[in-house]
Protein backbone atom coordinates (compact mmCIF):
# COMPACT_ATOMS: atom_id res chain seq x y z
CA UNK A 1 0.00 0.00 0.00
CA UNK A 2 1.23 3.48 -0.80
CA UNK A 3 1.91 5.96 1.95
CA UNK A 4 -1.13 7.93 3.15
CA UNK A 5 -1.67 11.53 2.14
CA UNK A 6 -3.62 14.35 3.77
CA UNK A 7 -7.35 14.05 3.06
CA UNK A 8 -10.38 16.15 3.92
CA UNK A 9 -9.95 18.28 7.03
CA UNK A 10 -6.46 16.91 7.58
CA UNK A 11 -7.56 13.27 7.89
CA UNK A 12 -5.14 10.76 6.46
CA UNK A 13 -6.48 9.02 3.35
CA UNK A 14 -4.76 6.06 1.67
CA UNK A 15 -4.04 6.68 -2.04
CA UNK A 16 -5.11 3.18 -3.00
CA UNK A 17 -8.63 3.61 -1.59
CA UNK A 18 -9.08 6.87 -3.48
CA UNK A 19 -8.10 5.33 -6.81
CA UNK A 20 -10.05 2.08 -6.34
CA UNK A 21 -13.36 3.75 -5.36
CA UNK A 22 -13.21 7.34 -6.60
CA UNK A 23 -16.67 8.26 -5.33
CA UNK A 24 -15.86 7.33 -1.74
CA UNK A 25 -13.12 8.30 0.65
CA UNK A 26 -11.84 5.91 3.26
CA UNK A 27 -11.16 7.99 6.32
CA UNK A 28 -8.81 6.26 8.73
CA UNK A 29 -10.87 7.32 11.75
CA UNK A 30 -12.95 4.20 12.58
CA UNK A 31 -12.45 2.85 9.01
CA UNK A 32 -15.72 4.41 7.81
CA UNK A 33 -16.44 4.88 4.12
CA UNK A 34 -18.21 8.14 3.38
CA UNK A 35 -19.93 8.38 0.03
CA UNK A 36 -19.99 11.66 -1.87
CA UNK A 37 -22.72 10.53 -4.32
CA UNK A 38 -26.47 9.93 -3.83
CA UNK A 39 -26.02 6.19 -4.51
CA UNK A 40 -23.29 4.64 -2.40
CA UNK A 41 -21.48 1.35 -2.91
CA UNK A 42 -22.18 -1.36 -0.33
CA UNK A 43 -20.67 -0.51 3.03
CA UNK A 44 -20.41 3.22 2.33
CA UNK A 45 -22.29 5.79 4.40
CA UNK A 46 -23.48 8.97 2.71
CA UNK A 47 -22.84 12.19 4.60
CA UNK A 48 -25.78 13.85 6.34
CA UNK A 49 -27.88 16.26 4.31
CA UNK A 50 -28.80 19.76 5.56
CA UNK A 51 -32.25 18.43 6.54
CA UNK A 52 -30.73 15.60 8.57
CA UNK A 53 -28.26 18.01 10.17
CA UNK A 54 -31.11 20.37 11.14
CA UNK A 55 -33.23 17.49 12.45
CA UNK A 56 -30.37 16.01 14.47
CA UNK A 57 -29.36 19.43 15.87
CA UNK A 58 -32.60 19.65 17.89
CA UNK A 59 -31.75 18.74 21.49
CA UNK A 60 -33.27 15.37 22.41
CA UNK A 61 -36.39 15.75 24.52
CA UNK A 62 -36.72 19.53 24.06
CA UNK A 63 -40.43 20.18 24.49
CA UNK A 64 -42.05 22.44 21.89
CA UNK A 65 -39.10 22.40 19.48
CA UNK A 66 -39.68 22.33 15.73
CA UNK A 67 -38.13 19.18 14.27
CA UNK A 68 -37.74 19.07 10.48
CA UNK A 69 -38.90 15.92 8.67
CA UNK A 70 -36.67 14.42 5.99
CA UNK A 71 -37.43 11.80 3.33
CA UNK A 72 -35.41 8.59 2.78
CA UNK A 73 -32.92 10.51 0.59
CA UNK A 74 -32.40 13.08 3.35
CA UNK A 75 -34.27 15.91 1.61
CA UNK A 76 -36.93 18.01 3.34
CA UNK A 77 -40.41 16.54 2.94
CA UNK A 78 -42.70 19.00 1.09
CA UNK A 79 -44.94 19.44 4.14
CA UNK A 80 -43.38 20.48 7.43
CA UNK A 81 -45.37 20.69 10.68
CA UNK A 82 -44.58 22.06 14.11
CA UNK A 83 -45.99 19.39 16.40
CA UNK A 84 -46.45 21.58 19.47
CA UNK A 85 -48.39 24.33 17.65
CA UNK A 86 -50.16 22.29 14.96
CA UNK A 87 -49.08 24.71 12.20
CA UNK A 88 -48.02 23.17 8.88
CA UNK A 89 -46.45 24.75 5.79
CA UNK A 90 -44.85 23.81 2.49
CA UNK A 91 -41.12 23.98 1.83
CA UNK A 92 -38.79 23.54 -1.11
CA UNK A 93 -36.45 20.54 -1.26
CA UNK A 94 -33.82 22.74 0.41
CA UNK A 95 -36.17 23.54 3.30
CA UNK A 96 -37.08 27.11 2.33
CA UNK A 97 -40.56 28.14 3.46
CA UNK A 98 -42.99 28.75 0.59
CA UNK A 99 -44.87 31.98 1.40
CA UNK A 100 -48.65 31.74 1.69
CA UNK A 101 -48.71 28.04 2.63
CA UNK A 102 -48.76 28.24 6.45
CA UNK A 103 -51.90 26.59 7.80
CA UNK A 104 -53.07 26.79 11.42
CA UNK A 105 -54.42 23.77 13.27
CA UNK A 106 -57.99 22.71 12.51
CA UNK A 107 -57.89 23.74 8.86
CA UNK A 108 -57.31 20.25 7.53
CA UNK A 109 -54.34 18.87 5.66
CA UNK A 110 -52.44 21.07 3.25
CA UNK A 111 -51.39 19.68 -0.10
CA UNK A 112 -47.78 20.49 -0.84
CA UNK A 113 -47.49 18.22 -3.83
CA UNK A 114 -46.13 19.93 -6.89
CA UNK A 115 -47.71 20.33 -10.29
CA UNK A 116 -45.30 21.32 -13.04
CA UNK A 117 -42.85 22.32 -10.31
CA UNK A 118 -45.29 24.79 -8.73
CA UNK A 119 -47.15 24.60 -5.44
CA UNK A 120 -50.67 25.98 -5.50
CA UNK A 121 -50.81 29.23 -3.54
CA UNK A 122 -53.59 29.76 -1.03
CA UNK A 123 -56.88 30.91 -2.48
CA UNK A 124 -58.77 33.99 -1.25
CA UNK A 125 -61.13 31.67 0.68
CA UNK A 126 -58.24 29.89 2.41
CA UNK A 127 -56.59 33.21 3.29
CA UNK A 128 -59.88 34.63 4.65
CA UNK A 129 -60.40 31.45 6.70
CA UNK A 130 -56.87 31.57 8.10
CA UNK A 131 -57.27 35.25 9.05
CA UNK A 132 -60.67 34.63 10.68
CA UNK A 133 -59.25 31.77 12.76
CA UNK A 134 -56.58 34.11 14.13
CA UNK A 135 -59.36 36.30 15.61
CA UNK A 136 -60.57 34.25 18.54
CA UNK A 137 -63.73 36.08 19.58
CA UNK A 138 -67.50 35.57 19.29
CA UNK A 139 -69.22 36.73 16.13
CA UNK A 140 -66.31 36.17 13.75
CA UNK A 141 -67.55 34.35 10.67
CA UNK A 142 -65.10 31.69 9.48
CA UNK A 143 -65.51 30.96 5.77
CA UNK A 144 -65.77 27.35 4.61
CA UNK A 145 -63.79 26.34 1.54
CA UNK A 146 -64.09 23.27 -0.68
CA UNK A 147 -61.21 20.88 -1.44
CA UNK A 148 -59.99 23.19 -4.22
CA UNK A 149 -59.90 26.15 -1.85
CA UNK A 150 -62.98 27.85 -3.33
CA UNK A 151 -65.83 29.28 -1.25
CA UNK A 152 -68.59 26.77 -0.62
CA UNK A 153 -71.90 28.21 -1.95
CA UNK A 154 -73.46 28.12 1.53
CA UNK A 155 -71.77 29.86 4.45
CA UNK A 156 -73.01 29.77 8.05
CA UNK A 157 -72.20 31.64 11.25
CA UNK A 158 -71.18 29.37 14.08
CA UNK A 159 -72.19 31.93 16.70
CA UNK A 160 -75.64 32.98 15.36
CA UNK A 161 -76.70 29.93 13.34
CA UNK A 162 -77.65 32.10 10.35
CA UNK A 163 -76.73 30.77 6.90
CA UNK A 164 -76.51 32.57 3.54
CA UNK A 165 -75.38 32.03 -0.02
CA UNK A 166 -72.22 33.55 -1.45
CA UNK A 167 -70.91 34.07 -4.96
CA UNK A 168 -67.61 32.61 -6.18
CA UNK A 169 -65.68 35.47 -4.57
CA UNK A 170 -67.29 34.92 -1.17
CA UNK A 171 -69.65 37.91 -1.26
CA UNK A 172 -73.06 37.41 0.36
CA UNK A 173 -75.92 37.18 -2.15
CA UNK A 174 -78.67 39.56 -0.96
CA UNK A 175 -81.94 37.93 0.12
CA UNK A 176 -80.43 34.50 0.86
CA UNK A 177 -79.89 34.77 4.62
CA UNK A 178 -81.89 32.25 6.65
CA UNK A 179 -82.24 32.24 10.45
CA UNK A 180 -81.56 29.12 12.48
CA UNK A 181 -84.33 26.54 12.48
CA UNK A 182 -85.79 27.59 9.11
CA UNK A 183 -85.52 25.86 5.73
CA UNK A 184 -82.32 26.78 3.96
CA UNK A 185 -82.14 28.13 0.44
CA UNK A 186 -80.49 25.88 -2.14
CA UNK A 187 -77.34 27.96 -2.68
CA UNK A 188 -76.13 25.83 -5.59
CA UNK A 189 -78.81 27.42 -7.79
CA UNK A 190 -77.83 30.94 -6.69
CA UNK A 191 -74.05 30.49 -6.99
CA UNK A 192 -72.34 32.69 -9.57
Amino acid sequence: MQSPDQGPKGKRVPYKTQSMIPECISIIVMSTLQCMLPVCPAGAIRPKTPCEDARDAVPHGKVGAYIPTCDAAGQYTPEQCWGSTGYCWCVTSSGQNIPGTATPPGIGPIICSTQNGMIRPKTPCEIARENALKKVRPGVDVPTCDNDGQYKPEQCSGSTGYCWCVNSSGQKIPGTETPPGTARINCSTKWK
